[in-house]
């Protein structure tokens, strides 16, 4: 399968030392923004890391939110070669369609390391848009999505048999990263994010004081976040469970009232399995209550019976003429044998 689009995750921003930055991208790639920018601002994005992300996946044959997606440790190697091989646009925001939307940056180098011990892709972006600087500084933006065209193996079912699982086989092409917000939406793949931002102006103080938020609290927050997520998930895979659960009880009880209203009927096997059946996808739909099950089976027995009936009655009607019909039968003809042909 190709041509797929992962939504992932976020965290809380940090600032970043700007000598990081400078090491990170290299004198001469930094000093060619310096050209274009007098005040550069960038951002270390948390792209994606080993494990399980959850999310839809898009194209041909699209797959559900609750869809998992499984990647190995050479696969988040892969995706940040990808990333560093050519300039990734950065957008504000996506969505399914894919049309065109507000580039606000491009990402210039990518790199894969441990991050809370797993191997994770950083990438780092160059900002251009300032609007969208100003709502990174006031924390509005803090999420970070892939977009990527990947190669998946299916699993099978999930435990819960709620979603599909896949396992992520090639990283094809990366066509670009979102920021977003996560109090707009929350995206499934733990630990994505805006990490940190860095501007030429922002600059450890004279003292060599740590800024607000160090990188220590970062990761207890971002560890926090994702403790956060996974019990929602696990609330919502134990509500799929519990739904499942009882609607095969619903259907036991149903099928228990039906077989006794039925049992003492003239019923041929095939009729009493037909009118189970009829019954039992006509009360799903209803969900009725303990209260008011005897009195629906009932109707909805009635109203089979009424259809065996009828049915009963057309099958027999075109044959009825006879059983009392006095027209005279037609002698039947007697046969010629021809000796010129063979068996004839």
């Amino acid at each position: 399968m190709r041509n797929k689009k992962l939504v992932l995750k976020r965290a809380r921003i940090q600032e970043m030392a700007l000598e990081d930055m400078r090491n990170i991208l290299g004198e001469e790639k930094y000093h060619e923004l310096k050209s274009r920018d007098k005040h550069p601002f960038f951002v270390e994005l948390l792209v994606a890391h080993e494990g399980v992300s959850r999310g839809k996946i898009l194209g041909p044959t699209p797959q559900g939110r609750s869809t998992k997606k499984f990647w190995s440790k050479d696969r988040i190697e892969e995706l940040a070669k990808k990333l560093a091989e050519k300039i990734v646009p950065v957008y504000l925001f996506h969505d399914s369609s894919n049309r065109p939307r507000r580039k606000v940056g491009e990402v210039i180098s990518a790199i894969s390391r441990k991050v809370r011990d797993k191997v994770s892709a950083l990438a780092y972006a160059y900002i251009s848009d300032p609007e969208v600087r100003e709502l990174i500084r006031k924390r509005k933006l803090d999420t970070c999505s892939l977009e990527a065209e990947l190669e998946f193996e299916r699993w099978g079912k999930s435990e819960s048999g709620s979603g599909l699982e896949w396992m992520v086989n090639a990283i094809e092409a990366v066509s670009g990263l979102a920021l977003g917000s996560r109090q707009a939406a929350r995206p499934g793949f733990p630990g994505a994010a805006i990490l940190a931002q860095v501007e030429e102006f922002i600059e450890e103080n004279a003292q060599g004081e740590e800024t607000p938020f160090s990188r220590e609290t970062l990761e207890l927050e971002q560890a926090l976040v994702e403790r956060e997520d996974e019990l929602t998930r696990l609330k919502s895979e134990l509500a799929a469970l519990q739904s499942e659960r009882e609607k095969e009880e619903r259907k036991r009880k149903v099928e228990e009232v039906v077989n006794r209203q039925i049992a003492e009927l003239n019923l041929k096997r095939e009729e009493k399995k037909l009118v189970l059946e009829e019954v039992s996808e006509r009360l799903e739909l209803k969900q009725p209550d303990q209260d008011n099950l005897q009195k629906l089976v009932k109707q909805e027995v009635d109203k089979q019976l009424a259809k065996l009936a009828e049915l009963r009655r057309l099958y027999q009607k075109p044959y009825a003429f006879l059983k009392n019909s006095t027209a005279p039968v037609e002698p039947a003809r007697p046969s010629i044998k021809n000796p010129l042909i063979p068996g004839a």
